[in-house]
């Protein structure tokens, strides 16, 4: 007997497709409470461009490191889940409208459950894949996380939180809320080499800040054995392997974002 099972036009599914499908609207993925910690830190430009697909270009040389803590995401039915994302800022080189857009390159999104990284990954291009990641923790104004990998510590974030930022200074900043996250969607050929899918995509999302600190932070990568992390060891390698010339100021953040999935699109070249 024949399946009966046909794909509608103009709906988007989820793998499995046969499930999980509906109708595409303009999706905007609310996160009404999120702690941030982000880190950054001047590196080698030269080593860095190894990395950046040759269509964006590198304004500067840093690496930003943000730990996330998402909590009471109302698609998830108020439930929550933790991230650590690699950036780097880059300006696309594009046609019409994105000519020349300034925007984060994600290198790598690292997520502690399935569900986000299936949506933002096949469908908007965010390079993410699993990691455990131990929720914040303080000792005084002292705060540590760490992300690992089957009982393998690859990642370790320190910050000693210091002034508080001002209510003039997050009014200002929310003239800065929305940010071009980049990514690049590729999906392989079956049974050959080669791409079926292979674009630079753009994730716009907004973030406002309810209060913010400066302080002093710092990271920690972890060299490992390839039979360690099999399927990461490349990636953490990488990163442990390019230089820290300076640190940057430090920062945390209690805020809000909308992720714009319905404004999701290909970059043209």
């Amino acid at each position: 007997m024949r399946g009966k099972f046909s794909m509608k036009k103009d709906w988007v599914y989820k793998m499995p497709a046969h499930f999980l499908g509906a109708p595409f609207y303009p999706y905007r993925a609310i996160y009404p409470d999120m702690l941030a910690i982000e880190v950054s830190y001047e590196t080698d430009a030269e080593r860095l461009l190894q990395y950046l697909p040759d269509v964006f270009e590198l304004r500067t040389p840093v690496v930003s490191i943000q730990y996330s803590n998402c909590r009471d995401v109302e698609w998830m039915s108020g439930g929550d889940y933790r991230l650590i994302q690699v950036t780097i800022p880059t300006t696309f080189k594009g046609e019409g409208d994105t000519q020349n857009l300034d925007g984060d390159y994600a290198l790598v999104v690292w997520e502690n459950n399935t569900w986000p990284i299936l949506g933002g990954r096949e469908e908007d291009g965010v390079p993410k894949i699993f990691a455990d990641i131990a929720r914040e923790r303080h000792v005084g104004e002292h705060w540590f996380t760490a992300a690992s990998y089957e009982s393998r510590t690859f990642l370790t974030i320190d910050f000693e939180r210091k002034a508080q930022a001002s209510q003039d200074t997050l009014e200002k900043l929310k003239e800065q809320s929305k940010i071009n996250l980049f990514g690049w969607r590729y999906l392989a050929n079956l049974g050959k080499g080669g791409a079926a899918l292979s674009q630079a995509t753009l994730y716009p999302q907004e973030v406002l800040i309810r209060q913010l600190w400066t302080g002093e932070g710092s990271v920690q990568w972890t060299k490992l054995l390839p039979h360690w992390h099999p399927g990461q060891y490349s990636i953490i390698q990488a990163f442990a392997e390019l230089p820290i010339i300076r640190y940057n100021e430090a920062k945390m953040m209690v805020c809000s974002a909308s992720l714009n999935v319905g404004d999701s699109r290909v970059l043209t070249e």
